[in-house]
């Protein structure tokens, strides 16, 4: 959910009669009429998925269920269209740092859902909410073109499936789950954009083993990283399948996905929004 703040933006000014006669009230120097801060951009105040529950004690975030963006200009434009940045992967986070408002916030700490919040909220705020793009159809293979509307993304319910699964946060904001076959406790975390741009710089992605080892605090009540990453390896594909379940059920997130239909095939089922720098470039 977006919450606008245009209150932000100042009232017009009253209508003033034109004085009869001489007056002492010297004109504003032109200097002050030109001066770029008599222009101020719209901001709006977005809800954060996590409603700033995971963020620790002394984080700008903590415990805030929202956070105010600007809307892009021609300055975020630049930063998307930076041949260098685009190479390195760092367009998207320096556009979001470019259009938080509150500066304490670094894109690097934000967990992973509220970064895709930011994203597809400063999407629509730019470009408007539908995204006409390419995907391929998981039935047939075919490539189609496909209109997602972005005002129907909804902030995933995560409070329900921690409760539904069983699972709490502690004191560190990290889960614990024991895993059924090995009967392993497994403390785990949220992963956040740091996480993120860390894995692609290794040239990794973030998925199955890759991922299970970034998530994972301890197993076993072991925090030795040699030891996880041994043991993860030898998990039975049921744990692994129960810790990727659990993860993804206490994460807070944007749901990603909408419904479409194959035009080729007529198959129906939910297709992930694709989140690169072509986001937001809209075709025209």
């Amino acid at each position: 959910m977006v919450r606008s703040n245009r209150d932000r933006i100042p009232a017009p000014a009253e209508e003033v009669t034109e004085p009869t006669g001489e007056s002492d009230v010297a004109p504003p120097p032109v200097d002050d009429v030109m001066n770029p801060l008599h222009f101020i951009v719209p901001t709006e105040v977005v809800d954060l998925p996590s409603k700033g529950r995971f963020y620790p004690e002394g984080h700008p975030l903590h415990n805030c269920e929202t956070i105010e963006l600007k809307h892009m200009t021609a300055k975020e434009e630049d930063i998307l269209t930076s041949t260098t940045l685009l190479k390195k992967g760092l367009a998207l986070d320096k556009m979001l740092q470019s259009i938080i408002v509150d500066k304490k916030i670094k894109v690097g700490d934000l967990l992973l859902g509220d970064k895709n919040a930011l994203l597809v909220q400063s999407r629509v705020f730019g470009y408007g909410p539908s995204y006409e793009t390419k995907v391929t159809c998981p039935e047939c293979g075919e490539n189609f073109d496909n209109m997602f509307n972005l005002y129907e993304l909804q902030n995933k319910d995560f409070e329900a499936e921690m409760e539904e699964y069983g699972i709490e946060s502690n004191e560190d904001n990290n889960f614990l789950v024991r895993l059924p076959k090995s009967q392993y406790p497994v403390e785990f975390r949220l992963l956040t954009s740091r996480d993120e741009t860390a894995a692609a710089r290794g040239g990794k992605e973030l998925k199955s083993l890759s991922m299970l080892q970034a998530i994972t605090v301890s197993i076993n009540e072991q925090t030795d990283r040699f030891y996880i990453k041994r043991a993860l390896s030898s998990l039975p594909i049921l744990d692994a399948s129960i810790l990727k379940r659990a993860y993804n059920a206490v994460t807070p997130d944007i749901h990603l996905a909408q419904e479409t239909t194959c035009p080729h095939c007529d198959a129906t089922g939910e297709l992930g929004v694709p989140l690169d720098a072509g986001f937001f470039w809209p075709n025209l």
